[in-house]
């Protein structure tokens, strides 16, 4: 039995391999990689949202280019689903079963990324041609354009990295704080680990530690406390940096227990 709106597999072929898409799955890759980290701001949240909607709009619609509407339609409750609340179960229950976390910013003001659609659905009925001209040559490198398609993808629903902070404090605050001595341990702890001293940047921390993906930094909460933040990196896939920056935590609080009496670890209030 034939499907009324078949595949159109040629032309499948040719919009994976032209300089729209291509240049949409690149914005989408350095943005997420590189933009977001270096230029935090509205324009880098919404760069990829637009890239990857045209990243999965355009070889759908050169694919059924007869259904277009429906191909709206579908794109935007999935996208709606996925920057609502009503998207957090799914979510959980991937994070469950999959090597790295998913997630995604509740913001529906990311819905106005929905307006690429119409922009590439006229591209596609332009009749978008490829700039390999051998069909041959589009065949070879569709291969390698749809794994980083699906890396892209994934990486840019990958949920950002945790913080792991806690507050140094002493039970009583009329007892004597070994500061100096809490800061050289929480040194000793870091070097064991492979990080390096980093720059300081005071009022914001008095001192630093940076390497193998974590970011360690302290700073003085008055005469009797001192914050630990624990910042790991985001990697594209994997939880390597999150694993790391739980053991470092944790081997910290071990060495002051171990090291000073009459000190408590306080870990901030979740965020909702």
């Amino acid at each position: 039995m034939h499907s009324r709106y078949p595949i159109d597999r040629s032309r499948i072929l040719v919009i994976f391999t032209t300089w729209p898409f291509l240049l949409a799955l690149a914005l989408l890759l350095v943005n997420d990689a590189l933009l977001k980290q270096a230029y935090p701001g509205f324009i880098t949240g919404k760069l990829s949202d637009f890239a990857g909607l045209a990243v999965i709009a355009l070889p759908l619609l050169a694919a059924f280019p007869r259904r277009s509407r429906a191909i709206y339609l579908a794109l935007a409750a999935a996208f709606l689903w996925w920057k609502s609340p009503a998207s957090g179960a799914f979510i959980s229950c991937m994070n469950d079963v999959l090597p790295m976390n998913i997630g995604r910013t509740v913001d529906f003001g990311d819905l106005i990324a929905l307006a690429v659609l119409p922009v590439c659905a006229r591209y596609v009925a332009s009749g978008p041609r490829s700039f390999l001209k051998r069909e041959s040559l589009r065949r070879w490198l569709l291969p390698p354009v749809l794994m980083v398609t699906l890396f892209g993808v994934m990486a840019t629903s990958k949920a950002p990295a945790v913080r792991h902070d806690f507050e140094v404090r002493a039970l009583e605050s009329s007892a004597p704080f070994p500061r100096d001595g809490i800061v050289d341990a929480i040194g000793e702890v870091a070097r064991s680990r492979g990080l390096k001293p980093a720059e300081a940047n005071p009022p914001h921390w008095e001192g630093a530690f940076e390497g193998r993906g974590v970011l360690l930094t302290y700073t003085f909460k008055g005469p009797t406390g001192i914050a630990v933040g624990i910042q790991p990196n985001s990697g594209a896939f994997g939880n390597g940096e999150e694993r790391k920056a739980v053991k470092l935590r944790d081997e910290i609080k071990k060495t002051l227990s171990l090291r000073f009496k009459g000190l408590e670890f306080v870990d901030p209030p979740p965020t909702h």
